[in-house]
């Protein structure tokens, strides 16, 4: 029997990605939308994303990220924080997961608390960066 796979839900809250592209360009919301796709499909339990601003920064989180960052957290239906990435304007992305988060995560013992990941040729499937 077929059946149609259900559409992920996962909403973007505060700042669209639209209003992202024009303000930081396409690279950083290419790497937003990619790293979107990737932990909804991960964390399930995510249903928003909010995107905390427009213009690119460096990571005041992690002092050895030389590459300026885009922060977007990523909520449950009740608001929590689970995730928030950095994301680059090349396709990779640093995750950090919340305590909340790491216990909610299908994959969480395959997860640390920060990973750096790049998107796949079709920004899709995440990979380790090296």
């Amino acid at each position: 029997m077929f059946r149609a796979t259900a559409p992920l839900s996962m909403r973007y809250i505060g700042i669209a990605i639209d209003v992202l592209k024009n303000e930081s360009g396409p690279g950083y919301s290419n790497t937003v939308e990619a790293a979107g796709k990737a932990i909804e499909q991960r964390v399930p339990a995510i249903t928003q994303a909010k995107i905390q601003g427009t213009r690119p920064h460096r990571s005041s989180k992690d002092p050895f990220d030389t590459k300026e960052v885009i922060t977007v957290s990523f909520h449950d239906d009740k608001g929590t924080r689970l995730l928030s990435i950095h994301a680059h304007d090349d396709g990779t992305w640093k995750e950090y997961f919340s305590r909340a988060g790491r216990s909610k995560s299908q994959s969480r013992s395959t997860f640390p608390a920060t990973e750096d990941v790049t998107s796949g040729d079709n920004g899709e499937n995440p990979g380790s960066a090296s």
